[in-house]
């Protein structure tokens, strides 16, 4: 960055969540970077122009879990695989990958009722995954 630079200019928002900055045709004279693209922290970058993009996500990013098997009151989800940074062979940490399962129940239910409740629904969850195969395909 030279100095402080000041322009007029638009903002485009995306549904992606990114944010791209371009300076109004009047302000084509001024120059914002000493030349060549100038990215900052916070997933920012400035052209030599004054033109700047704001990154919201990494790219090819999404939840990290996924949902596996859901009844009335307990989720089981799985995170998405984790890949060892090799480029030339990554390797897939399995020691990484994990399955959640969570309950939760109203509080006005009684614990006499959520026991009853967590004992059929911990069934049923066991069952999917016994059933369930070693590998997941993803979405």
């Amino acid at each position: 960055m030279l100095q402080n630079v000041k322009m007029d200019g638009s903002v485009n928002f995306h549904a992606n969540g990114n944010i791209n900055f371009y300076p109004c045709p009047w302000e084509n004279d001024k120059q914002a970077t000493n030349g060549g693209r100038v990215e900052t922290r916070g997933r920012m970058a400035i052209e030599e122009d004054g033109t700047s993009s704001f990154k919201a996500y990494r790219s090819n990013t999404g939840p990290r879990r996924q949902l596996l098997y859901s009844t009335r009151h307990a989720v089981v989800e799985a995170n998405r695989p984790i890949y060892r940074n090799d480029r030339k062979m990554p390797t897939r940490r399995l020691d990484m990958e994990h399955i959640y399962v969570t309950f939760k129940f109203p509080k006005n239910l009684g614990l006499s009722l959520t026991k009853v409740l967590f004992e059929e629904e911990a069934d049923e969850v066991l069952a999917y995954l016994k059933t369930r195969k070693e590998e997941t395909v993803w979405e």
